[in-house]
């Protein structure tokens, strides 16, 4: 019982706080001994996962790196100035050396490691209650099922890593893309049967959990089982829609399902920064792209309220603008969002379309769109449902977490959009580069086709 109440304890201390950094990491996380010594250590190692996740500056994997890069790979976003190495990203030309590929790769394994720290220290303690240990298991094992979720989407087969033992780790192999999906599932599900239903959202809970299960059931052409996990989240009553769209990235917002608190101070979300220019009279170094900003039809809101632009010597530079503010004022006011309300509800609408649930599907089609200012659709049949669920997802969840490029790839619509915007467009384009420096120190690596 004094460990239930350690742990309860600490997540309404955290949830309270603002700041990760609120509760630091163990100085050394080599010592397992002393770091899974009791809940309240390997709770402070659980949330040092977070606070890696978040504290590195510039664009890593869980910190605007699958914004930028995915978004520069797919039709959302462009550069304004001259920097080679993200142009090949933009002209899907990317170098096996490419240094920002390399990032994403080696930020994902280094957090992949801390989780995999956690599930193996947890599990070993003899100073932690049963029910402690399956909170915290629960906790690390969902953070990194979204992490493998978002590896085997950019680069497809990739090592499952399962264990801290450098001697294993060094000559894994490329597991399948079933195999992947298949540890995701089963983390998810362990991560349902032990998290509360009443975490916060700044940590992984039941809901969350349950809404990344639904994003992968979707991915994997489940849909009854898609339909059936949305709901459950929807349903809830936990969450809601927010009317101001200025609202959803707001640290309190209701639609808000799981996310990550900023936690460098002075810094918010590290998109902002990247995004955001510092001045009006400065071009932002991330564009929109014109296909995207052609995209949205009149009257949308979201157009108004989530891209910004500055006009230098007249030329307009749009720019994203979800995320407002790069700095704080001591207050975190802009929380990093991973997964939202909106997004379950075209989850559950492309579901049912598949299912010819069109009644179902349109319903929750026509409540993005209302949000929006947007008359309800006009699709009346599965096809132009479908087209209609895509169209939503790209207005509603552009420049979130490389939904857009993950989107064109699983439904097999990347050759169909991207040869009219990207003249070299090649199938193999749909997944990124192994990191040359990866293969090179591990043989049993293959590179993907085309690279």
């Amino acid at each position: 019982m004094k460990n239930i109440l350690i742990i309860a304890s600490c997540v309404l201390a955290f949830a309270s706080c603002k700041k990760f950094e609120n509760i630091a990491p163990p100085k050394n996380q080599l010592e397992s001994s002393k770091v899974f010594a009791d809940s309240l250590n390997a709770n402070s190692a659980v949330v040092g996962i977070y606070i890696d996740m978040m504290k590195s500056f510039g664009f890593t994997f869980s910190s605007g790196g699958l914004t930028a890069y995915p978004g520069m790979a797919a039709d959302e976003l462009s550069q304004s100035s001259a920097d080679p190495e993200l142009a090949q990203l933009y002209t899907n030309s990317i170098a096996i050396q490419n240094k920002y590929n390399l990032n994403l790769w080696t930020s994902a394994y280094k957090y992949i490691y801390d989780a995999n720290s956690c599930v193996e220290g947890i599990s070993e303690s003899k100073g932690i209650s049963p029910y402690a240990k399956g909170q915290l298991s629960a906790e690390a094992r969902q953070i990194r099922a979204f992490l493998f979720f978002n590896l085997v989407n950019l680069y497809g087969p990739a090592p499952l890593v399962m264990t801290t033992n450098y001697h294993v780790n060094q000559t894994l192999p490329r597991a399948s893309v079933d195999s992947i999906y298949a540890q995701i599932t089963n983390d998810l599900t362990y991560a349902k049967a032990n998290l509360s239903k009443d975490i916060s959202p700044e940590r992984a809970g039941y809901y969350s959990a349950t809404a990344l299960l639904a994003k992968v059931q979707l991915y994997r052409k489940r849909y009854n089982d898609a339909i059936a996990s949305a709901t459950e989240v929807i349903n809830s009553g936990k969450y809601h829609l927010e009317n101001d769209l200025n609202n959803v990235f707001l640290a309190g917002s209701y639609e808000t399902i799981w996310k990550i608190v900023p936690v460098v101070p002075g810094f918010e979300t590290w998109e902002a920064y990247s995004f955001v220019p510092s001045k009006p009279t400065a071009a932002p170094k991330y564009l929109i792209n014109n296909a995207l900003y052609n995209a949205f039809e009149p009257g949308d809101m979201r157009k108004q309220k989530w891209i910004s632009s500055n006009t230098i010597s007249g030329t307009i530079y749009p720019y994203p603008y979800k995320y407002k503010a790069a700095r704080d004022l001591g207050t975190s006011n802009e929380n990093y969002t991973i997964l939202r309300l909106a997004e379950l509800y075209l989850i559950r609408a492309e579901a049912r379309a598949n299912l010819n649930d069109l009644p179902g599907a349109q319903s929750d089609i026509n409540l993005i769109r209302n949000r929006a200012g947007l008359p309800n659709t006009n699709a009346n049949d599965r096809a132009s449902i479908l087209l209609a669920v895509e169209r939503e997802r790209r207005t509603e969840m552009f420049c979130e977490w490389g939904n857009r490029w993950f989107d064109l790839q699983r439904t097999n619509r990347a050759d169909a959009v991207l040869p009219s915007l990207k003249p070299g467009w090649d199938h193999n384009d749909g997944l990124f580069p192994i990191p040359a420096v990866e293969i090179k120190s591990n043989p049993a690596l293959t590179q993907n086709h085309g690279y």
